[in-house]
């Protein structure tokens, strides 16, 4: 139960923190006027000014937000301003968000990858893992056991195993291990699920240290494969395949949950995966996200000076109708997936 609570606070404190951290980090880098700096959101519990920038507690620890001076689209004197930055400081700061994301995301899959070694799929018919409540665990193997034989079928290798088993499920199989060297036959009805014959096993995987550097470029080709994922995931949901699923906050603290129920670093690893999903769609060319205010930073910058009112106004409509109807969209998919 209190992972259920904590779990969803700590993800989104820490994807949302990070991000708003790039935000502010580059402002500072690139001489803008940071007016505060606050971890969390609500009524302030504390607050200290340093220097120009108030840096403050609130009561709602889901993240935090930065008040740049000159971000609300006024007009300012101060040269400091972020509306009188030039074009390229104004994207360096805005992009910031999204990179620190990815960064952080980067930074995770190092660490773990570092920490837990690869791990390589050997082919072997030994049993990593037996799952509870299966014909596997009834029958009375083990971890660490080698298959031999399963009926009449010669096992050489972990994929000989569905070949083995087609067609087996609720009959009566006998199964020949090596045990610690020696051989046992033990007797196992495998079981239907989902169209597939499962015993209820593991495959064995072996993990192998791996350098710091090799950790890096590991890292980097896991952040890529992610990237891509959503970007595919993205044009599954434009063009209505059902393969296009998204999770919305109750969807995402559902899951945060239970992944850490298994523990921190399958939370860790979560944490990396929503970070990187939210740095790539910050960066979409929506109003209101990030992406968006690149577009109109770029537009304003050849233009050469603010785009008119007016169409600042339309802009920010269809933004909010857009990612109103994303919410609603992604709302709709967690409270069905709740009664599924």
């Amino acid at each position: 139960m209190i992972h259920t609570i904590v779990a969803p606070i700590i993800v989104f404190a820490v994807i949302v923190l990070v991000h708003e951290f790039g935000h502010f980090i580059m402002a500072k880098l690139t001489g803008m006027k940071v007016e505060e700096f606050a971890i969390g959101f609500g009524p302030k519990i504390c607050s200290v000014r340093y220097g120009e920038t108030l840096y403050s507690l609130r009561i709602l620890p889901l993240g935090g937000f930065n008040r740049i001076m000159g971000m609300d689209n006024q007009e300012y004197t101060d040269k400091r301003a972020f509306v009188n930055r030039p074009v390229w400081q104004k994207l360096l700061v805005v992009s910031a968000g999204a990179a620190f994301n990815i960064l952080l995301a980067f930074a995770i899959f190092t660490g773990v990858i570092w920490h837990e070694g690869k791990a390589v799929f050997p082919d072997y018919p030994v049993i990593g893992e037996v799952i509870s409540d299966t014909p596997a665990e009834r029958a009375g193997l083990e971890a660490g056991d080698r298959i031999l034989y399963i009926g009449k079928s010669k096992i050489d290798k972990w994929t000989d195993i569905h070949g083995a088993l087609a067609n087996a499920g609720n009959t009566v199989l006998e199964v020949q291990i090596s045990r610690a060297g020696v051989r046992h036959t033990v007797t196992v009805i495998p079981a239907n699920r989902d169209g597939r014959t499962i015993l209820g096993i593991t495959a064995y995987v072996q993990v192998t240290p791996v350098s710091f550097t090799e950790s890096l470029h590991m890292a980097a080709d896991r952040c890529v494969a992610v990237i891509v994922g959503v970007g595919k995931g993205l044009m599954y949901i434009i063009s209505g395949s059902p393969q296009g699923e998204v999770a919305g906050p109750i969807g995402i603290a559902r899951i945060a949950g239970n992944v850490a129920d298994t523990g921190i670093l399958p939370l860790l690893l979560f944490i990396a995966i929503l970070s990187l999903n939210l740095g790539v769609m910050n960066l979409l060319p929506i109003p209101l996200l990030d992406g968006g205010v690149i577009v109109l930073t770029v537009l304003e910058g050849l233009y050469g000076r603010k785009l008119p009112e007016k169409t600042l106004f339309y802009i920010q409509i269809a933004g909010i109708f857009i990612l109103g109807g994303f919410f609603i969209y992604a709302m709709a998919s967690d409270i069905t997936a709740l009664f599924r």
